[in-house]
């Protein structure tokens, strides 16, 4: 005979994943608040949204700070390279705002599409790195910058998953002002849930190619307690 229950229900189901959401963003925005710490608080967010993508079991708070404290330097270090060239890409833009003649038009276009390109091999960067163990950030980073290459389709939506709220901001701030509240429920995860979707495709091909996720070392564990525990495993 078969069992029902009520948590079972579509309905609960999906009013359980709405919750998940909202507490993935507002811890997400939370971390974000240093500055210096928003790539660590990216990858974290991305670390469950690829859990939720695949259909595997994750919990939503724990495994939020357990990615964010264990990639935590890999982390750092690539956004630290990104917000640097998002910051000179900003200013190259305003500067050609500045003026009207050829020069600043190339200026112009040069910054726009380095703008769109840092921000697009930050996105692959970090989910990659929340997926996959990279000896260091910056190599995450270059393989974000392979498959923002190589995955052109879901680069572009990537892109536009990035650019509609500003553009929203810019073209109806009246509408927008509407969105402020859903936005910060869950404006950020339910934008990396939509990127883990479209990453999805390609980081299946890489975990069948022998890319396992494999978290790597945690950097604030004490050196004393991982011997303790090699020493453990050895004689089990």
């Amino acid at each position: 005979m078969k069992k029902s229950s009520s948590i079972d229900n579509p309905f609960f189901r999906l009013m359980g994943a709405i919750g998940d959401l909202v507490v993935l963003n507002i811890l997400w925005l939370l971390c974000c608040l240093p500055v210096v710490t928003a790539g660590a608080s990216t990858l974290a967010l991305f670390a469950i949204v690829h859990k939720i993508v695949a259909g595997e079991d994750y919990r939503t708070a724990s495994g939020f700070f357990k990615a964010f404290r264990r990639d935590f330097k890999q982390a750092t270090a690539l956004w630290l390279v990104v917000l640097a060239a998002g910051i000179a890409a900003l200013a190259g833009l305003r500067a050609a705002s500045a003026q009207d003649d050829v020069f600043t038009g190339l200026l112009a276009a040069a910054s726009f599409l380095l703008l769109a390109g840092v921000c697009c091999c930050g996105c692959w960067g970090l989910a990659l790195l929340a997926r996959f163990t990279y000896r260091h950030g910056l190599l995450a980073l270059l393989d974000g910058a392979r498959m923002t290459v190589a995955n052109l389709l879901p680069t572009v939506g990537i892109l536009a998953l990035l650019a509609w709220m500003p553009l929203l901001w810019v073209l109806a701030p009246g509408w927008f002002i509407y969105l402020l509240l859903p936005l910060f429920l869950a404006g950020g995860s339910v934008t990396a849930l939509g990127m883990a979707a479209l990453m999805r495709p390609a980081v299946a091909r890489m975990e069948q190619a022998g890319r396992k996720p494999e978290p790597p070392r945690d950097p604030f564990r004490d050196p004393f307690e991982e011997e303790q525990t090699d020493g453990e495993d050895d004689l089990t």
